[in-house]
């Protein structure tokens, strides 16, 4: 799954831009999810939360500090959602712009707001920006929207990459997942170096993948193959076990 966060400030436009890429990518033919940041709390039928699935999104995730859109109360976390929507093709983020540890496309309403977003981890500017600015005046293409927002669509495709799990487990050693995007898309880093991505153990519950960290995998491995190494019949030293569980 390849993703990308559309980011900017309180009414620049970001769901305008999320929406056409939703549509777009969809009509390409891809299975899209959505997840939108709800930094005020979730609100039922809330214009903004629901966009993005009427754009034509397989399935649109509104997240707040304390719920999550399908209303059960707790605190979900970022990480949680990135690992249940990796079986789809593409990932559309709205938000998290401290945390989300992917490429980002900025949108910003002049200058000085595309460089308080830039970072290594931007793939492309739009917005009332691009009136201002030119390619060559920022680190990263800048798209008018209005005028060619195909552009905007294929620097998506190429330029995103599959975002990190934000589990912070800080195994790596970049301590934080954002660090580790930051120096993947730098080129200074493999994704082989991201611990959970890299696990040889991997958790399924109800259909959705769980990213565990590596002390979680040790446990379930030796548990798992020291209950195997007491069957009969096994081999020693088996090279892959598959459990399941039905409750």
């Amino acid at each position: 799954m390849k993703a990308v966060a559309i980011i900017g400030f309180k009414n620049s436009g970001k769901t305008t831009v999320a929406e056409f890429l939703v549509r777009e990518l969809k009509a390409r033919g891809l299975r899209v999810a959505a997840l939108k940041h709800a930094h005020g709390g979730i609100t039922p039928y809330n214009d903004d939360s629901s966009r993005l699935y009427k754009a034509g999104a397989d399935v649109s995730v509104a997240l707040s500090e304390e719920e999550a859109v399908e209303y059960k109360r707790g605190k979900p976390a970022l990480w949680q959602y990135i690992s249940s929507l990796r079986g789809y093709d593409f990932l559309v983020v709205e938000g998290f712009k401290d945390v989300f540890p992917g490429s980002r496309i900025v949108v910003a309403r002049n200058v000085e707001e595309a460089r308080q977003l830039s970072d290594s981890l931007v793939i492309a500017y739009t917005g009332g920006v691009a009136r201002q600015a030119t390619d060559a005046s920022l680190p990263a293409p800048v798209v008018d929207f209005e005028r060619e927002p195909e552009r905007l669509v294929e620097i998506a495709l190429e330029k995103s990459i599959e975002p990190l799990p934000a589990l912070n487990c800080g195994f790596c050693r970049y301590g934080s997942c954002l660090a580790l995007a930051e120096a993947i898309m730098r080129g200074e880093a493999t994704y082989g170096e991201c611990t959970v991505l890299a696990s040889r153990v991997k958790l399924t519950v109800d259909g959705r993948p769980v990213e565990l960290n590596p002390f979680v995998q040790d446990v379930f491995r030796n548990v798992v193959l020291g209950l195997v190494a007491t069957l009969k019949g096994v081999e020693q030293n088996p090279r892959r076990v598959e459990l399941s569980v039905s409750i």
